[in-house]
């Protein structure tokens, strides 16, 4: 009379095994996929945050600055430009971690932010292929995202070699580039050695005429610049679009019509975003844009 009491218990116990083990196996599986450290992040420079979405770092971000380029399905509060950052304003969005450049600032408001408690990390901000490595290592080492280094090396690792393919092989076929930082009411200011658009010149497979009397940004005299003879003149889009396009540029740098770039209107725009913060992701992407623009398969 006890056999089917018995039955029933035993079903019910397999039952139940079953169903722990289920939920069990769930339970690993989600926990793999959750970060090793959840912590709030505010990013100060469009090279920090390219970075941390190209590692698949964004659940960590709570805020940006507004030199920080977004995809359309991330939206997050801006904090302000990161060279003027305000302490309060980033002390508002409770962060952990707020990564950054040495182009980061003032210093009294990330004393500040520190005394409050909160980590600033100055990441490296060299102007080459090695600088933007170690940037891409240390960002992944505070994120906890070392998985996904070895597949963003070896995309950038791709783009080299897409650019290195596409130059001509001696120097003299090279054409030589000349980046002109422009603010308006001052003297052009020409981009030397040791920066982001020599660095994305010699990527592309110009030569920056500059960079043997330069590092730097610094103004040169109307004769330098025309001893120089660029055959193109580079230039931030923001800026062009301020000038108003080509005439606007020739009459605002008159001695550019006694070069080369000048007598051709060879004036080619780059994204300011790839300037700020030393040579990023978008610095590479605007160097092959470059390449094939000057150099035409």
């Amino acid at each position: 009379m006890f056999q089917p009491l018995r039955k029933t218990l035993i079903v019910s116990t397999i039952t139940s095994m079953m169903a722990f083990s289920v939920f069990a196996q769930s339970t690993q599986v989600e926990a793999t996929v959750l970060p090793e450290e959840t912590q709030n992040i505010i990013s100060a420079g469009a090279s920090v945050t390219e970075l941390l979405l190209a590692l698949n770092a964004q659940h960590q971000l709570v805020a940006v600055d507004v030199t920080s380029v977004l995809p359309p399905s991330l939206v997050l509060p801006k904090v302000g430009y990161h060279r003027a950052l305000s302490a309060e304003g980033l002390l508002a969005m409770h962060p952990d971690l707020i990564i950054g450049t040495d182009e980061m600032g003032p210093k009294p408001a990330l004393d500040q932010i520190k005394q409050a408690g909160v980590n600033v990390e100055v990441v490296d901000t060299s102007a080459s292929i090695t600088g933007l490595k170690k940037r891409i290592d240390q960002i992944a080492s505070l994120t906890h995202t070392q998985d996904n280094v070895a597949a963003l090396n070896n995309k950038i690792d791709a783009q080299l070699h897409a650019l290195t393919a596409n130059q001509p092989s001696t120097s003299d076929e090279k054409k030589k580039i000349l980046f002109l930082l422009i603010h308006e009411g001052r003297p052009a200011n020409v981009a030397g050695s040791g920066t982001t658009p020599d660095a994305i010149i010699s990527l592309a497979g110009g030569i920056n005429p500059a960079a043997k009397q330069l590092n730097a940004y610094k103004p040169l005299s109307n004769e330098a610049i025309i001893e120089m003879q660029p055959d193109i003149i580079l230039v931030s889009d923001r800026s062009y679009r301020q000038l108003g396009g080509p005439d606007a540029l020739l009459k605002a740098l008159p001695m550019l019509a006694a070069t080369p770039a000048g007598q051709n209107q060879q004036f080619v725009t780059i994204d300011g975003h790839a300037l700020v913060g030393g040579l990023g992701l978008k610095s590479l992407s605007e160097a092959q844009r470059l390449n094939e623009k000057i150099y035409p398969k």
